[in-house]
């Protein structure tokens, strides 16, 4: 699977497949597929919708791994607040770091897309990446 193939997978909420993915299934792919890491587990039973939820299965998650730059392969965990509303994935295009995510849980229907780190960065009150 390529980044090309990721970016043509539609948004479904709680989605883990290359049919479907939300920002959390779309992470657990490209870590996979483009950088050959192991599989995050599937966390399905965490809505996107419930923030709280969200942010503690990424609080547990995060003590696998290191906070980092943002570095490709790295995942970038997106905070409004306490919580973490967000999250996406660090790649590479032709030279230039660039994040890979897909629809925020409750906003948005743009699918899956490429954007600026800072641009990213600038949406919400914190970022942190993590790597292993």
């Amino acid at each position: 699977m390529t980044l090309d193939d990721l970016l043509k997978i539609p948004y479904v909420p709680n989605g883990r497949l290359p049919t479907g993915a939300d920002c959390y299934g779309l992470v657990r792919l490209a870590r996979v597929h483009l950088f050959g890491k192991p599989w995050m587990p599937e966390h399905g039973a965490v809505e996107g919708c419930n923030k709280r939820a969200m942010t503690e299965a990424m609080l547990a998650e995060s003590r696998n791994y290191r906070e980092c730059q943002p570095v490709p392969g790295a995942w970038a965990a997106a905070f409004r607040g306490r919580l973490c509303t967000h999250i996406a994935i660090v790649v590479e295009v032709d030279g230039r770091r660039m994040i890979l995510e897909t629809d925020e849980p409750g906003k948005g229907k743009h699918g899956p897309r490429l954007v600026g780190i800072r641009q990213f960065e600038n949406r919400f009150l914190r970022v942190v990446y993590y790597d292993d």
